[in-house]
């Protein structure tokens, strides 16, 4: 595969994410974590919530944007023989992009109204999404010099993460709602922003086609 297509599929990753990135910007600049429910501010509430306000399209088009150009992503860096098709990584970048689909297709809790069916494949979707992509990116990105940028920020979304696991743990012994013992929705943008971020450094690193030539490829 040519440099030139390594840059087309880059490219589209890179601006996948940045059309996700400008659009939860916009979102909590405009309607600053105000949703359906009164009173909700950005320290407690998730993204997921734009989808009951007049910008759910907005909250939608970022997310689909951000999955198609992983999909890419993953298509180009596969082509260029950086990832196996059948690999932990492929198979980790696949899982992100599923769950993405599916915090798309299954709106959260409408806690105006109760819990859902949807708002529980929600929740498992959005948790996928979120373990899968920095798993990925260390499978795909550790081994290569050129994509520590990537790598570093899988670390970052770990340790967001691991606020988010902590306060569950917690919940899980004591009498504390885990929703409550964090700033849920500075904890989510943490984890949110080092992921797409890592996504973007990808894409750049695949735009710029400094693949190490004496790596092997990832295999299972």
């Amino acid at each position: 595969m040519d440099r030139a297509s390594h840059a087309l599929f880059g490219w589209i990753a890179v601006l996948g994410a940045a059309i996700s990135v400008v659009a939860i910007l916009t979102l909590d600049a405009v309607l600053g974590g105000e949703s359906h429910r009164p009173g909700r501010t950005l320290r407690m509430a998730t993204i997921s919530e734009y989808v009951y306000t007049g910008g759910g399209w907005a909250f939608l088009l970022g997310v689909l944007a951000l999955a198609v150009g992983s999909i890419l992503l993953l298509a180009g860096l596969i082509r260029a023989g950086v990832v196996a098709p059948i690999s932990f990584g492929s198979i980790l970048m696949s899982l992100w992009v599923i769950g993405l689909l599916g915090v798309a297709a299954f709106p959260k809790h409408n806690w105006e109204i109760g819990p859902s069916t949807s708002g529980s494949i929600h929740r498992v979707a959005t948790l996928l999404a979120f373990v899968s992509l920095p798993a990925a990116v260390l499978a795909i990105a550790r081994r290569h010099r050129q994509a520590r940028p990537a790598v570093w920020l899988a670390y970052g979304s770990i340790a967001w993460l691991s606020v988010l696991f902590g306060a569950i743990a917690v919940s899980m012994v004591t009498d504390l709602r885990w929703h409550r013992i964090i700033p849920l929705g500075i904890v989510e943008r943490g984890i949110v922003a080092f992921e797409v971020g890592a996504v973007i450094a990808l894409g750049i690193w695949l735009i710029r086609g400094e693949f190490a030539a004496a790596t092997r490829r990832e295999s299972v």
